[in-house]
């Protein structure tokens, strides 16, 4: 697993295309080359509604091995949430 050691950024999938997905961060369109196994992550879970991943600061690769656990990654994700609830409980909670 790699280790946290540079800033990263929650980013909006839009769209998945073979070699590359389209993420969106804050209003601007980033395509980001994907490897065949990513591509099959996202293949899966592309069906949500709204699908955030996490995008290394440069925008130019998914951080897709961060830890569940990771502080970094909860305080990411929870500004995107209107809510006094921690991310991780409403993940838990299937929200």
């Amino acid at each position: 697993m790699r280790p946290l050691d540079r800033p990263f950024t929650m980013g909006q999938l839009l769209t998945l295309q073979p070699d590359t997905v389209t993420i969106l961060i804050y209003g601007k369109r980033y395509d980001i080359p994907v490897s065949a196994s990513e591509h099959q992550l996202l293949t899966a879970i592309a069906q949500d509604e709204i699908v955030l991943l996490p995008v290394n600061f440069e925008r130019t690769g998914l951080l897709l091995d961060i830890p569940e656990a990771s502080p970094q990654l909860e305080r990411e994700l929870n500004e995107f949430v209107d809510t006094d609830e921690s991310v991780t409980d409403l993940l838990k909670e299937g929200v």
